[in-house]
């Protein structure tokens, strides 16, 4: 394997990733700062003790106490029913306490870092791609790519001047996203943002006692927002020019599923995840929500009448449509459908706290829905599958070239699953370790993970192509995560048009499975196996550009 591996790197080396080089010093030349705003408030809430929204317990929740007097073994019928309610309840509880647990150190140790950095001033990230091009601060606790209230704790160190109301749009629109008012057109998300101003104004001035931001979808990027949104208001009535530091983001529109439907042309597949324009921004949740409604009100039993009455919505669908370009199963559908049904069923239901009869019976049809509303996205996946799995065949790590030139090799090998017996702390402990066999490829991981990784490096590709493109416009400072593209407002409508411009130059100059075709063929040694790319659509590339909610 190590024999491998440096052959791999032996060829990365004799590469022109001058773009991908050039697209992380760009990142990594991006200065940030504490808010402090944000980090005083963030540690008064966390040393309260309090709930609040977004963070785990501060404390762990208390355990039921024995109900009895005697032992288990003394209890009569009625009382072993008693035990038995109370060993379920305590479980749950132990589960919840467990899982806080590691929620609660990232917590305290991201408000730490940010306390310690607070009177330093400017600071800078360590960026670094992994196999696909994806690329990641190394830093695991305070980043711009972590939690809410990680993001919310940053700000970049140089400011931009906001001297007109256009300037200031997509502080706005900003504002009205991370509230999750995300569903309407860009116009009416600004005319929001006015609307409450002076709700942020009333949260800056008193952000423990007026909760408001509480409400947001991310609510401390919101409160984040109330602050910076009541200062530029405030200096726009005053006549003055406001100098703004906060990261404004424009988001995909399910970002897997834009590349999959440019890939293969698909009009339809690209029209519910805004590649074509629109006066209001398309919602390919609540379009599989919708199926998957009808689907179910063709059925005639009471979990089916249950499953009506409590509704089926864009946010029970949303995590299962959202999986679908990373090789998403029915098991996980079904295991988010039953998140999704726990947060929608707060009050009293018919399924008490077990919600996985009603979740497994539901993803029946909500998996049926997605594989109608998304269909050709499965026949690209299929097809890479297919590819993948020729290269197990050949006992061959699965490989492609992605747009900017960067090899791409999925090196999945089979393991030996060893137990190791040692001592620690004068007990004996046993380890498992996973022992790689040299040159023999995991077959089923490789197939599974062929297509997110696919797709993956697709959407590194375009950051990398937009940053470019960025960069020689004059934009410097980038808050960039995957599928969310940021910058400072007065920026951000030269960075939405160059997205749109990277992304339809990456599909108009780059056939990518056709490129994978190809490669295989040359890996593989062999034409007659490796079957062509599937036959392309009818959508037109370039009306991307024309796309308001593209990313937005």
């Amino acid at each position: 394997m190590r024999k491998a591996a440096q052959e791999y790197i032996n060829t990365i080396e004799q590469l022109d990733l001058s773009l991908e080089y050039q697209c992380v010093n760009a990142l990594q030349r991006t200065p940030w700062q504490i808010n402090s705003f944000v980090v005083d408030v963030l540690r008064t809430c966390w040393d309260s003790g309090q709930e609040w929204v977004g963070l785990p317990p501060r404390d762990n929740l208390d355990l039921p106490k024995y109900p009895f007097s005697k032992e288990p073994k003394y209890l009569n019928e009625e009382e072993i029913i008693e035990f038995n309610t109370f060993k379920s309840v305590r479980k749950k509880v132990h589960t919840i306490n467990n899982k806080s647990m590691s929620r609660r150190i990232q917590v305290e140790r991201t408000i730490q870092i940010a306390e310690e950095y607070k009177s330093i001033g400017k600071m800078w990230y360590v960026w670094q791609l992994d196999f696909r091009g994806r690329k990641y601060p190394v830093e695991s606790f305070l980043s711009p790519q972590n939690a809410d209230y990680s993001k919310a704790l940053l700000e970049f160190a140089e400011s931009a001047t906001i001297t007109k109301p256009e300037e200031a749009q997509w502080l706005a629109i900003h504002g009205a996203n991370v509230f999750g008012v995300d569903k309407v057109s860009l116009e009416d998300r600004e005319m929001w943002a006015y609307m409450n101003a002076n709700n942020a104004v009333d949260v800056y001035n008193d952000p423990l006692g007026n909760k408001w931001w509480q409400e947001a979808d991310k609510p401390w990027q919101a409160l984040a927002w109330c602050k910076e949104w009541a200062e530029y208001t405030t200096a726009r009535a005053n006549g003055e020019p406001y100098e703004t530091r906060l990261p404004c983001a424009s988001d995909g529109s399910c970002n897997g599923l834009q590349h999959l439907s440019a890939m293969l042309r698909d009009y339809e597949g690209g029209r519910s995840v805004n590649l074509t324009p629109s006066k209001e921004p398309q919602d390919i949740y609540s379009d599989v929500a919708k199926r998957a409604t009808e689907l179910l009100e063709q059925e005639n039993n009471e979990l089916a009448t249950q499953l009506l009455n409590i509704g089926i919505d864009r946010k029970i669908c949303k995590r299962p449509v959202m999986i679908v370009p990373y090789s998403g199963t029915r098991h996980s559908c079904s295991a988010y459908i039953a998140d999704a049904l726990a947060d929608k069923c707060t009050g009293s239901n018919p399924w008490g706290d077990d919600f996985f009869k009603p979740a497994r019976y539901l993803s029946g049809f909500v998996w049926q829905a997605i594989n109608e509303v998304i269909q050709s996205a499965h026949e690209v996946m299929d097809y890479i599958k297919s590819i993948a799995k020729l290269y197990c065949d050949h006992n061959k790590p699965f490989e492609w070239v992605t747009p900017t030139g960067l090899l791409v090799r999925q090196a999945y090998i089979n393991t030996n699953k060893l137990r190791i017996k040692t001592h620690l702390s004068g007990s004996i402990v046993k380890l498992n370790y996973n022992q790689p066999i040299e040159s023999e490829i995991d077959k089923k991981k490789s197939v599974s993970g062929s297509s997110p990784n696919f797709v993956h490096s697709l959407d590194a590709a375009a950051l990398t192509f937009t940053v470019d493109k960025c960069i020689k416009a004059g934009v410097v400072d980038f808050a960039m995560v995957h599928d969310s593209y940021g910058t400072h407002s007065p920026n951000m409508p030269l960075l939405n048009m160059k997205l749109r411009e990277a992304f339809v130059e990456m599909y108009k100059e780059h056939d990518v499975l056709l490129n994978l075709y190809t490669h295989a063929v040359t890996s593989l040694g062999d034409e007659l196996v490796v079957p062509p790319p599937p036959q392309r659509g009818t959508l037109d590339i370039e009306e991307v550009l024309l796309s308001d909610y593209f990313f937005a």
